[in-house]
């Protein structure tokens, strides 16, 4: 499959084409790393994009269909037989598909009446998984329109249905901005955490097994933050607003900060800035920027307070700078990972 048109006269034809090869190879599986590389380019094109989105809106309205008593009938013997009717209606209410985009559809259409309608029942949505590599930077568009940014060494999943859209962020971090539709609100899980919105932009940090907090921070729109043990908590979630911040335990809620809403998720640039945080949230986030793990020696140190800034490509400096402005030893291993140890431990 390409990624994007060759000529300035758009070959109408050949898009559907590649869009269809698309639309079924995202409907069979995940993409491999390269695959969805390939399909976040190709969709930056407008043509492409826009045939995307119309095979996007058949199958709508067909799993629409397939769930209600009209897919009960067409299951029946010489159901589809009227179905064919409805297909030709369905094409003239498509808009913009001349003579040679309807024949083209039309195959797409007839595959998709086999898979839905025939089969015994509607299947569950299969979640689409989306990953990014040591000190990589990921940005993908999710079916609903949606756009995440993955920070480095990260992985979401994603399913969505006609109620509701869900997002898992299995590790790491992610910038959310979210395409509004109120009759699908938008879920982000993350180790106990929940996050409700509709439609805004807000950053969620994973933490790690040393710092397992969400931290849950909000650059526009409202977002409601509640823990998995809300339900039997005396605050059962936290509404944020556009410069707020919150984290998030199975157990507790922090008390909400006051953030600069225009710095929010600055690693998107690749600046990391810190204030009062724990050393172990600063040694996790390095560590997803360089190959060389650092690792935390003792307990003790896992929650001492460091306030610091570094940018993506200075994490392999990072320790030094730690060793210079903190009470602690840093001592290189032969494998070339880093240990950092009280600085009164003895050489």
């Amino acid at each position: 499959m390409t990624t994007g048109n060759s000529h300035p006269q758009t070959d109408i034809r050949r898009v559907e084409a590649e869009a269809r090869e698309w639309f079924m190879l995202r409907g069979e599986r995940s993409l491999d790393a390269d695959e969805q590389s390939a399909y976040d380019t190709w969709m930056q094109q407008v043509h492409n994009r826009s045939a995307y989105q119309r095979l996007e809106q058949i199958d709508r309205s067909l799993a629409a269909l397939a769930a209600g008593e009209e897919g009960a009938r067409l299951r029946q013997r010489g159901g589809l037989d009227g179905f064919i009717e409805k297909l030709r209606g369905l094409f003239g209410n498509l808009g913009g598909a001349g003579p040679a985009t309807g024949v083209a559809f039309a195959c797409t259409l007839m595959l998709a009446v086999g898979l839905v309608y025939l089969a015994p029942a509607p299947q569950a949505p299969v979640a689409q998984a989306y990953v990014s590599e040591l000190a990589q930077q990921r940005t993908v568009t999710l079916e609903d329109g949606s756009f995440v940014t993955l920070g480095g060494d990260s992985a979401i999943e994603a399913e969505f249905n006609g109620e509701r859209r869900n997002v898992r962020l299995l590790r790491g971090q992610a910038f959310f901005e979210v395409t509004k539709d109120p009759a699908r609100p938008f879920f982000v899980n993350a180790a106990g955490a929940e996050i409700r919105v509709v439609g805004t932009r807000f950053d969620v940090h994973a933490g790690s097994p040393l710092n397992p907090s969400v931290k849950v921070t909000v650059e526009e729109g409202i977002v409601d933050v509640a823990s998995e043990a809300s339900a039997t908590a005396a605050t059962p979630k936290v509404r944020l607003v556009a410069g707020q911040q919150v984290r998030v335990t199975e157990q507790q809620m922090s008390r909400v900060h006051t953030v600069d809403a225009s710095r929010v998720a600055s690693w998107r640039q690749g600046k990391f800035s810190y204030r009062d945080a724990p050393l172990s949230e600063v040694v996790a986030d390095a560590n997803r920027y360089r190959k060389n793990r650092i690792v935390i020696g003792t307990r003790e140190l896992e929650n001492l307070r460091v306030t610091t800034a570094f940018n993506a490509d200075q994490a392999d400096t990072l320790v030094a700078m730690l060793e210079q402005s903190l009470p602690v030893r840093v001592f290189k291993e032969p494998d070339g990972r880093v240990v950092i140890w009280p600085g009164t431990v003895e050489d």
